[in-house]
């Protein structure tokens, strides 16, 4: 019985915490090294068709990306058309 009840617990702490990260891919439309922006547009789950503004990484060379697709995580868990958001991780090009 108490076995039960630490693991309702455990279960109930865990889902009380939100998960603020989206993994979706981009197809990189324009990359302004300035800056760091990363113009995109959305290709597939909950972000498809939608054109978002991606923050890039300290030491990632986005402009390798121009014109492919790119599984990123980025820091929201949903998406809006014109939205920036920082990308937390990505696959490797």
């Amino acid at each position: 019985m108490r076995k039960v009840l630490a693991i309702l617990c455990i279960l109930m702490i865990t889902a009380s915490f939100g998960i603020d990260e989206l993994f979706i891919t981009v197809k990189v439309m324009d990359y302004d090294q300035r800056t760091g922006t990363i113009k995109a547009v959305g290709v597939s789950g909950p972000c498809k068709g939608y054109k978002m503004n991606l923050l890039s990484k300290p030491g990632m060379d986005a402009s390798k990306l121009l014109n492919r697709d790119v599984s990123v995580m980025i820091d929201s868990s949903k998406c809006q058309d014109g939205g920036t958001y920082r990308i937390k991780g990505s696959e490797k090009p």
